[in-house]
Formats: C-alpha cells, structure tokens, sequence
C-alpha cells in the first residue's frame, strides 16, 4: 500500500479568517489540498437562558442582538411564533412593512458577503464596489427604521413605525442610485407605494 506523503494543518477553532467558531483540517500536499474535515463550533451566549426571566417584549431587544448583520430575521421568527402561539392576525400593512425590512437586510447580507469573500481572495476592487452599494441599503434601513444594525421596528402583532411619503422618496432615490451599476434594464421600476397597500404613504396600517 502505497504511503500518501501529506501532513494535516490545523486551523480554528480561533483564527483571524474565521468570523464563527469552527475547527478546519486541511490534508497538504506540496502545495494543493487534497483533503479537508470540518467541525462547526456553538458560540454559547446564554439568550435562551436570559429569555426566561423576560417576557416576550423584553426577548425581542435581546434576540435582535444574536447577530449584527441579520438581527431583524431573528426577531421577526420570534414575533411570528408568539403571534401563532396568541392567535394573533397581523394587519396587512404590518406585514408589508415587516416584509420590506427582511427584504433590505437580505439586500444588504448578502453585498456585505459578497464584498468580505472578495476581499479574502485578494479582489478589493470588487469589494469596495460591492460595499458601496450596500451603504445604499443601509441609509435606506437608516432613513425607514432610525438605526443601521439593530432596527428595533418588530414588535409582537406588528412593526413600531409605519413609512412616509419622505421615506419612500428615499427609498426610490436609492434604488435609481445603485441602478446604473448593475445594468438598469434589468431593475423594474414598478411603484414601491403599491406593495405598501391601498391610500397614502402615510397612512397607518
């Protein structure tokens, strides 16, 4: 049998590339990896145990905080789990709004990994590119909830804010921005107002 000549490099579960605990082996030879494990690791931070001694208002602002980058799917989970739990119906507007704030964080999520694995790779050009473009996403979320990271507009049966004819401008002048770059042919520009719901922008839901 025929000896593979390799060696094994440990890297994690700590390590500067790593932006989660995780444990990477990576199987060398010469130059090339031919072989890799891989064991995912739990950062432990004690919110489920924290949780127990709030109610579901008080959870909201602590589960908003698991992660930076989507804190508002975490809180919209949790909300529409206590609204199943209470039988309780969420207005429509509600659930436009709820539903435009996942949307612009998933916008934003996915240009911020995009640009972090471009500038792994040596690519900064494209990840100063990228970033430019989700700094558009994040003054929208600024100007529509008055935060950056965590938008605090969850609450359980709804949101805490409603949009304005002001946010919506915003909204537009946003998109007509990041538009040109990535080929305005392909970006319909449909009227935002109309997924908001029937009347005006400033109507409560």
């Amino acid at each position: 049998m025929e000896k593979k000549d390799t060696i094994w490099i440990p890297i994690g579960p700590q390590h500067p590339f790593l932006k989660e605990a995780a444990q990477f082996d990576f199987e060398i030879e010469g130059e090339t990896i031919v072989g890799a494990r891989y064991q995912l690791g739990y950062n432990h931070r004690g919110i489920e145990k924290a949780c127990e001694d709030r109610n579901y208002y008080q959870c909201l602002f602590l589960l908003e905080r698991i992660c930076g980058i989507c804190s508002h799917s975490h809180t919209t989970a949790f909300s529409m789990a206590v609204e199943q739990l209470l039988n309780l119906e969420l207005p429509k507007r509600g659930a436009y709004l709820r539903a435009l704030v996942c949307e612009l964080e998933r916008l934003h999520s996915h240009l911020l990994w995009i640009g972090v694995a471009a500038h792994e790779v040596g690519f900064d050009s494209l990840f100063m590119l990228v970033w430019r473009d989700r700094e558009v996403v994040m003054e929208i979320l600024e100007e529509v909830t008055g935060n950056r990271v965590n938008y605090a507009i969850n609450t359980i049966g709804g949101v805490r804010r409603d949009i304005t004819d002001p946010h919506l401008r915003g909204t537009h002048q946003g998109r007509g921005h990041a538009a040109p770059r990535k080929g305005a042919q392909h970006v319909r520009r449909g009227p935002l107002r109309a997924s908001l719901g029937p009347g005006h922008g400033h109507a409560a839901g």
